[in-house]
């Protein structure tokens, strides 16, 4: 989770309508990720995005550290209505490091996917793009719950990425944004082609200074695996 509260204020091309009218595209397709856990309390866990639906279910990503074994969650979009959602994806070695071992240099992979099996009314998903050309100074916008109290839209910047073969964050981005515990699981959207580059699972920050804000690239969902139906202990009980 994010340590701490924080804001930055980056430059930004996009003028004030263009961010208004972004945030508007965004904010529908945002939830929040419920968990019920064995004594049967719902809490608030994570920010969780809709990037697919069909007639028949809607796919949504989060970071991995959101999801655990023996629980159930729920997914609301606008505070009113909960959806019964189940993990479908997650990265190879936690389904089976036996059978799926993470390779030496592979860096691990903070990123899920969940499926919600009916469809949600007048929701528009946020489709995935690419983090390749997410250089220094790209913008950025998010949509989360920091600390659960609302659904918040900031803006940032790519501040660079994590160059260092060999580590757990190898390849991952960094930004100057805003964040807080719950903002874990917002999607890093693009402000140029309004798709998904990442991911934001966590934040580094010493006593004094600016956080480093850590987010999985979405190029990384090369690593996930479908969970098996046979194996579906990973939330596939109702709340």
């Amino acid at each position: 989770m994010i340590p701490a509260l924080f804001l930055l204020y980056p430059t930004s091309s996009a003028t004030a309508a263009d961010l208004v009218d972004l945030f508007a595209r965004i904010s529908p397709a945002v939830g929040a990720l419920y968990v019920q856990g064995a004594n049967g309390d719902l809490g608030f866990l994570c920010t969780t995005t809709a990037i697919a639906q069909d007639a028949e279910k809607v796919v949504l990503l989060t970071a991995n550290h959101c999801v655990s074994k023996d629980a159930a969650y729920s997914i609301t979009f606008d505070g009113k209505r909960f959806y019964g959602a189940r993990v479908w994806k997650i990265p190879h070695e936690d389904l089976d490091a036996n059978k799926y071992p993470r390779t030496f240099g592979e860096p691990k992979t903070d990123l899920a996917f969940f499926v919600i099996d009916e469809t949600v009314p007048a929701l528009t998903p946020i489709p995935l793009g690419s983090d390749i050309g997410m250089v220094s100074g790209k913008q950025i916008v998010v949509v989360g719950f920091p600390l659960g109290v609302a659904k918040i839209s900031y803006a940032g910047t790519i501040a660079g990425r994590f160059n260092r073969p060999g580590s757990d964050s190898d390849g991952y981005l960094l930004i100057q944004s805003f964040g807080a515990p719950g903002s874990s699981g917002s999607a890093i959207v693009d402000a140029e082609t309004g798709q998904i580059v990442g991911v934001l699972v966590s934040a580094r920050q010493a006593a004094v200074g600016l956080p480093v804000i850590f987010v999985t690239p979405i190029s990384y969902q090369k690593f996930l695996i479908e969970i098996p139906s046979t194996t579906q202990h990973y939330g596939d009980k109702k709340p």
